[in-house]
């Protein structure tokens, strides 16, 4: 079983443990659409994507094209970034957070100054 293969069994078990999770938080309440209903879907799109992924047949084996040189500190910089601001949140609230983790991408993805980034965010 190839490294692909197990990446989309992978998220086909992250969206179902998102549909698990979801039906817990209750799809619809008294008044409407409950807290669980975009989880739910979020993770019935993701097991789907996955499964889709996983069970389509392939002609040929193509190497994983993963990122090198500067397109893997860029891939690098979105994960900090994003978790910066997972992290950050309770702590400095979504302001300050949003600001930063924008101050990281634009400087990671974008190549941006710090003038600019610091101006933009």
């Amino acid at each position: 079983m190839g490294i692909e293969r197990v990446l989309n069994a992978f998220w086909f078990c992250i969206g179902v443990a998102a549909i698990v999770n979801a039906v817990g938080l209750g799809l619809f309440g008294p008044e409407g659409p409950g807290s669980g209903l975009f989880p739910f879907l979020a993770g019935s799109i993701v097991a789907a994507g996955g499964l889709f992924l996983l069970l389509r047949r392939r002609d040929s084996e193509e190497p994983l094209n993963w990122p090198r040189g500067s397109a893997a500190w860029r891939v690098l910089g979105v994960v900090i970034g994003l978790a910066v601001m997972a992290i950050s949140l309770d702590h400095i609230g979504f302001v300050a957070a949003g600001i930063i983790t924008m101050i990281l991408l634009l400087r990671a993805v974008e190549r941006a100054s710090w003038v600019s980034a610091i101006a933009l965010s």
